[in-house]
């Protein structure tokens, strides 16, 4: 392989392809608020959206950067990490991932000062449950509880963080947006929670040599993938319920149509776990069902205003 370039380097340190993964909780939030509150701010919803993009990351290349030092201290090769892949310094990763998380904690207390304490208090959780993930001595990575872990920090946090900055100056501030938030945020955290249940499954003998004792390593294979379908199943019912209680508009039951699609994605991938050739079908799955959401919601309010 030729000397990847700087850019090459960074997209593959930070996971730049898993921006997604973070955006959409992020614009679901946007299009719940606009359509139940009828309220938005755009200048600070843009600020704090490039907040949670550098912070999403950040914790990618921490990532990267953890799993790399733990390998070479068990002495393991990894076909996967990046760092020995692209030829990664380890100062350059670590000036970029400091320079990430600078610019994120730049806007967050900005906003902080701006918007009020729960977007700092939403925002030190995310801070301390990205750290946590992989960091310390004992990362949230290595044990069952990463699957949760990173589907309440990406679905649920960043959906609230949409939901606070755009309402904490509206007439229809709600204290309880906390719950409506959730029920609304559900499919993201379940969807979200299943690629790295997708991910540990394709893992699960390179991460016992790390000593990295996920889910998928107490209930074993075939378990996770019941776990991965029950997650999709989930979701979707999650979507029927936040139209009924009318949190989203009736159009946005229309996402159903991608049910069997990704039914013949995630059946792809079950028959054949592997993470070069079927993991994808989980970030398809993941984006068929909130791109749709969001989307079906989007023309549900723009028919509202009309």
């Amino acid at each position: 392989m030729d000397i990847p370039t700087r850019r090459q380097q960074f997209k593959a340190l930070v996971q730049a392809q898993s921006t997604v993964i973070s955006a959409l909780p992020y614009l679901l939030g946007c299009a719940f608020t606009y359509f139940y509150y009828d309220h938005f701010n755009i200048g600070d919803a843009a600020r704090l959206f490039i907040a949670v993009i550098c912070f999403h990351l950040a914790v990618n290349g921490h990532n990267q950067y953890t799993d790399y030092r733990r390998f070479n201290a068990s002495g393991s090769d990894s076909e996967n990490n990046i760092i020995a892949k692209f030829k990664i310094s380890l100062s350059w990763a670590r000036l970029i991932i400091g320079s990430l998380v600078l610019l994120s904690a730049v806007i967050g207390i900005y906003l902080t000062f701006k918007t009020g304490w729960p977007l700092l208090l939403i925002g030190l959780l995310s801070f301390l449950i990205g750290y946590a993930y992989s960091g310390g001595p004992h990362p949230i990575l290595k044990t069952p509880l990463g699957e949760p872990a990173s589907g309440i920090t990406m679905g649920y946090n960043i959906t609230l963080l949409a939901i606070y900055v755009n309402i904490y100056n509206s007439p229809q501030f709600d204290p309880f947006f906390w719950l409506k938030g959730l029920i609304v945020a559900l499919p993201a955290i379940l969807v979200i929670s299943n690629v790295m249940l997708g991910n540990n499954i394709c893992d699960r003998d390179e991460d016992i040599q790390i000593g990295k004792h996920t889910l998928v390593y107490y209930i074993g294979r075939s378990a996770a993938m019941k776990v991965l379908i029950a997650c999709y199943v989930l979701s979707y019912i999650m979507i029927i319920v936040a139209v009924v209680l009318h949190y989203l508009p009736v159009l946005t039951l229309l996402s159903l149509v991608t049910i069997p699609i990704v039914y013949q994605r995630i059946k792809v991938f079950v028959q054949h776990p592997d993470k070069m050739t079927t993991f994808f079908n989980i970030l398809i799955g993941l984006q068929l069902i909130l791109v749709s959401e969001i989307l079906f919601t989007i023309i549900g309010i723009i028919i509202k205003v009309i």
